[in-house]
């Protein structure tokens, strides 16, 4: 069956001449490529059209359970359209495959990101220099369209799967909002500290402050989910300084040069002769920025002196593109895009991870970025920055309370990885009927 027999197909519309698109939130977000990065439309980065631009493109628009698909640049992307963007703006992109209920659109989804599908979409291609999968092309895509009940069936597998990687996803979301949250309260804002000086300067006792900097603490969220004992709440309350100096950092903490608090380690690039794209022994994986969004090519090279290692909870940072996005989560050998933030001294590892991942640092260093000569983030993108650092007792404290969020972020990580392997092992034998619904 031809997918024109099944949807109804049509492209997007760029902005008009002179509009841009803007961060500020109203009710027109724009989808674009770069947010299709999984089943459904990421909300992470979008941006929305002007209000005086809209009625141009007002006709262009996707509803809830349309499927889009790119059709330039990255060809052969799919998401499904969610409650969330129902009468979001579409780009001159994608096209949208719209007319199916909630069922079939999850069918058409995976079919589309199904070797199968991947297939079709190639053979649509048109173009040598430039690529372009034309509306005519997508018209007549073959696909199996199943029976009604098998359909169902195969949906129900696939997205019982999909729900759960979803739900890991906005576990290991809410886990980074926390320690955000703490880093900002303990070391931007010193809310405990400032708890501790207000009782202490109303004439309170220091058992009376220490339970002030316990309520501050607790009503971060943190001892919700069971991250910290009551005992661990106490001692990092006891250990908060009782005052700010004058210099409006916590009496015994110092305010030092950011560069000096870590070694900046570029990555490195050996020729693409040396890549395969299996494992082997002898060989190790070769991180990219784009694994970190999806792991579907994995890149290996040879084991060499050469290489600039990582672990998985080391931190690293992009140098170009989102120059300034921290990274962490895969083990091997970083490109020249990445860079290794190796910290200097002991216990600073997840003070400076969670230092860099505040959204003001990372505009900081986009902004920084893109003023160097060579449009990229270097050493020098840090002179003259300045970072609070606690006493050493404190810094063990936070080390260990951070310590157990990224250790859970991994686990949950690695239990994704497993989770997608299992539904890409499945969906060509559910498809195929290999295996039987």
């Amino acid at each position: 069956m031809k997918l024109k027999d099944i949807v109804n197909i049509r492209g997007g519309k760029r902005l008009p001449k002179g509009a841009t698109l803007q961060i500020e939130k109203n009710k027109h977000p724009y989808i674009r490529v770069r947010d299709m990065k999984d089943k459904y439309v990421s909300l992470d980065e979008l941006e929305y059209v002007p209000e005086n631009a809209f009625p141009q493109i007002k006709n262009y628009i996707v509803n809830e359970n349309d499927v889009i698909i790119s059709i330039v640049g990255t060809i052969g992307l799919v998401c499904i359209i969610d409650k969330a963007l129902n009468n979001a703006s579409q780009t001159e992109n994608c096209a949208k495959l719209s007319g199916l209920n909630k069922t079939d659109a999850q069918y058409l989804y995976y079919f589309l990101k199904s070797d199968a599908g991947q297939s079709e979409i190639r053979k649509a291609t048109v173009g040598a220099v430039q690529p372009k999968l034309p509306l005519y092309g997508i018209e007549n895509i073959t696909i199996d369209w199943k029976s009604e009940i098998e359909r169902e069936k195969i949906v129900y597998i696939l997205s019982k799967l999909d729900d759960k990687i979803q739900l890991n996803t906005q576990i290991n979301q809410t886990l980074e909002q926390i320690a955000q949250a703490v880093f900002k309260s303990w070391f931007v804002d010193f809310d405990p500290v400032k708890a501790k000086a207000e009782v202490l300067a109303n004439g309170g006792t220091l058992d009376e402050a220490n339970a002030a900097a316990v309520a501050v603490i607790s009503g971060q969220g943190m001892d919700g989910l069971s991250m910290l004992s009551k005992d661990t709440l106490t001692q990092i309350a006891h250990a908060m300084p009782c005052e700010m100096g004058d210099d409006g950092v916590p009496v015994g903490w110092e305010n030092v040069e950011l560069d000096t608090q870590f070694k900046f380690i570029g990555g490195s690039q050996p020729p693409k002769s040396e890549h395969i794209y299996e494992y082997r022994e002898g060989y190790v994986r070769f991180i990219q920025n784009r694994d970190y969004a999806k792991e579907t090519h994995q890149t290996f090279i040879p084991v060499s002196q050469r290489n600039k290692c990582c672990n998985k909870k080391d931190i690293l940072i992009d140098k170009y593109g989102e120059a300034g996005k921290v990274r962490f989560g895969i083990a091997g050998a970083y490109n020249v895009a990445l860079a290794k933030l190796e910290p200097i001294g002991q216990n600073k590892r997840e003070f400076l991870r969670w230092y860099f991942n505040r959204a003001e640092i990372k505009d900081y260093l986009q902004a920084s970025s893109m003023a160097s000569t060579r449009n990229s983030l270097n050493s020098s993108s840090f002179k003259g920055m300045k970072i609070t650092i606690p006493d050493d007792h404190f810094l063990l404290l936070f080390e260990n309370f951070a310590s157990v969020i990224i250790g859970k972020i991994l686990q949950v990580k690695l239990e994704n990885t497993q989770l997608k392997q299992t539904r890409d092992f499945l969906l060509p034998k559910l498809l195929s009927g290999e295996v039987g619904v």
